[in-house]
């Protein structure tokens, strides 16, 4: 079901019709030694002592034994005040969004989310045949949560919130929450609640997992945590959701490298406390230039900022990457003509607005 034939020399083999219909496009830029401002990483990663530190744990037999998750899991779990039968490890968070499209979708079904945001919603619903329903932000990047709870339907499966959204960075107020989550409920849906950003200035909507059984949060430890490249990430839910997940898992999907990093990190608070506030620094710093500048700009809730430049703005991009700097652009839709920036250290966002304002020819 769900799959075409595909005729070969040989013999006939099959492609499903759905994966076979996805449009993808791979970016193979090799974007190590520029200044990382385009898709919400730490430009600046860990400090070195700590990554040299935790290597040092890193053995032969470390290395020939197949992964253990149950210290990590644990960690989490009690940061987060939960048991850890409510808690399982992701390889990032694009694997908890394929596992709860997988899980909880079917063809034909319906997703429900905001646009714009985060691609590979996109994407999930193509591979899985499932219609992708979006209600758009306004132009002032508000909501409607009357469109939002009209557009969810009978044949709704998922309705996925992201706090804060991703590229604008807006969140629900704990009433709109609780109206969406009343209503996926009472036609069968689940929630997804993305928290890629948490905890950049977030209220987390962790306790609701433990309110209501068809609530899940996501997280990755790619963003404030800075291990992008270990890919690890953790969805928390309910027993009963959590099994279901995990029954379509992987049994090793997370490597043993990327989980000693996350639970060495998960130890050290201070680390944590010091990269969430340099990032606010950062922000601080740059919403007070673009203030003074004058220009139309979003500060986000995530580790991002919206701006509006006066050229086009990819020839912006175009010349800040010969600068060996990289931010990400909009050419069309309700962002079309704004670039987005991720947010780093006070000194980072020193040196990318020196570069934008020459390049603005504004006053830095």
């Amino acid at each position: 079901m769900g799959s075409l034939r595909m005729k070969s020399e040989g013999a006939e083999m099959y492609r499903d019709k759905y994966i076979a219909s996805t449009y993808r496009i791979k970016d193979h830029t090799d974007r190590r030694g520029y200044l990382r401002l385009d898709m919400n990483e730490n430009p600046e990663g860990l400090p070195e002592d700590f990554v040299r530190e935790t290597v040092k744990k890193i053995t032969p037999e470390f290395l020939a034994s197949y992964p253990q998750k149950d210290n990590l899991l644990g960690l989490i779990a009690g940061r987060e005040g939960v048991d850890v039968q409510n808690v399982t490890l992701t390889n990032g968070s694009d694997e908890g969004m394929r596992l709860v499209f997988e899980t909880f979708t079917h063809a034909g079904g319906r997703v429900l989310t905001v646009t714009p945001t985060f691609e590979m919603y996109q994407v999930y619903a193509s591979m899985f045949g499932v219609e992708l329903d979006t209600v758009l932000f306004k132009e002032d990047f508000t909501i409607e949560t009357e469109e939002l709870l009209g557009a969810i339907k009978e044949d709704t499966n998922l309705v996925v919130l992201l706090n804060p959204n991703s590229p604008i960075g807006t969140e629900f107020t704990e009433e709109e929450f609780e109206r969406i989550v009343a209503k996926a409920e009472a036609v069968g849906a689940v929630v997804l609640v993305d928290e890629a950003y948490y905890p950049f200035g977030v209220e987390s909507k962790v306790e609701h997992c433990r309110k209501y059984p068809h609530v899940m949060v996501m997280r990755t430890f790619s963003k404030w945590c800075s291990l992008a490249a270990l890919r690890v990430g953790y969805l928390i839910g309910s027993e009963e959701c959590i099994h279901l997940i995990e029954n379509a898992q992987s049994t090793y999907n997370v490597n043993s490298v990327g989980i000693l990093f996350a639970e060495e990190l998960l130890k050290r608070e201070d680390i944590l406390d010091s990269l969430r506030q340099s990032m606010e620094a950062g922000r601080d710093y740059l919403v007070s230039q673009l203030e003074s500048a004058g220009y139309r700009y979003y500060a986000s809730r995530g580790n991002y900022i919206l701006i509006k430049p006066k050229r086009e703005p990819q020839v912006i991009a175009e010349a800040l990457k010969k600068e060996y700097i990289l931010i990400k652009t909009y050419r069309k839709g309700m962002l079309g003509g704004w670039v987005r920036i991720t947010l780093g250290s006070r000194k980072v966002m020193e040196k990318f607005w020196k570069s934008f304002c020459r390049m603005e020819e504004c006053d830095s």
